[in-house]
């Protein structure tokens, strides 16, 4: 991706919550990192919600040990087209539901 883009996607990026997504939507992935918090490791993905739009949402703790080094380079190279599918939260456990589909 070329360095304009990549400026100009980072004025239009928002940072939301993982339950504020709409359910059963394909949100095309753009980028995934992994970083440090306060509490653990985690993985954020940057997804498209509009064509001028993206999104940072933060992966539950259990997908960190799901995406290696390579699927991470793999999605950022554009190597692979991956879709975030957030399909709501158990009502027993409150854990949210989600999948990530290939495009």
């Amino acid at each position: 991706m070329d360095l304009s883009r990549r400026i100009q996607e980072l004025d239009s990026c928002y940072s939301k919550k993982l339950s504020s997504l709409q359910v059963d939507r394909n949100y095309p992935i753009t980028s995934a990192e992994r970083i440090a918090t306060r509490f653990e490791p985690d993985i954020v993905l940057a997804v498209r919600d509009t064509p001028e739009r993206v999104l940072k949402v933060f992966m539950p703790r259990r997908f960190y040990g799901a995406f290696s080094g390579q699927d991470l380079d793999d999605i950022n190279s554009a190597n692979v087209r991956l879709n975030l599918v957030y399909k709501g939260q158990c009502v027993h456990t409150r854990a949210f539901k989600v999948t990530v589909v290939n495009e």
